[in-house]
């Protein structure tokens, strides 16, 4: 079987990262955010076209109150067992009713900036997921504050620099 490169189905987070604005500072910061149930367990994410197979899945666990560590889970083709793991920082900041997530990977660099996400429901267990795409949108914010009041005001504007990063739906185990 040809094995699939995790990332790729996975929110493509590193491998199209290029494409995915990045700011210095997250909307609002992680003490405002709830941890939502819903959005806790396991998950496959697909392209919208489902053509190719997963060879992994996201694992959403709380890390405390306010934030969620995000898992991306490879898993080896011929055993079957986690072959690498990812680590994410993810926190959500509601803004004008809207609810956006800030991801940020863990690791030694400490110059990480935070990815901002949003996602909309289909039906049942699935999810359509979006990122802010910096070939859209390229603004820098000195602070958390000045992110919120410009998505505050601008709110329309702000939308339309999400692209498509692919379908979520719970994994059945």
């Amino acid at each position: 079987m040809k094995k699939q490169v995790l990332l790729l189905l996975l929110g493509i987070l590193v491998l199209t990262s290029c494409n995915h604005y990045e700011s210095k500072v997250p909307i609002s910061p992680s003490g405002n955010s709830v941890i939502e149930k819903s959005l806790l367990g396991e998950w496959i994410l697909s392209s919208e076209n489902k053509k190719e197979e997963a060879s992994g899945y996201i694992e959403v666990i709380p890390f405390n109150d306010t934030e969620y560590l995000v898992q991306l889970k490879e898993i080896a083709d011929s055993t079957k067992n986690i072959e690498s793991i990812i680590n994410i920082r993810m926190f959500s900041s509601e803004v004008n009713e809207n609810v956006y997530f800030n991801m940020q990977f863990i690791g030694a660099d400490s110059d990480k900036g935070f990815m901002i996400y949003r996602y909309k429901p289909i039906a049942g267990n699935r999810y359509k997921v979006f990122f802010l795409s910096k070939d859209q949108f390229n603004k820098v914010f000195p602070n958390s504050k000045s992110f919120k009041e410009y998505i505050e005001t601008h709110t329309k504007e702000f939308e339309k620099y999400f692209d498509v990063e692919g379908i979520l739906e719970r994994k059945i185990k």
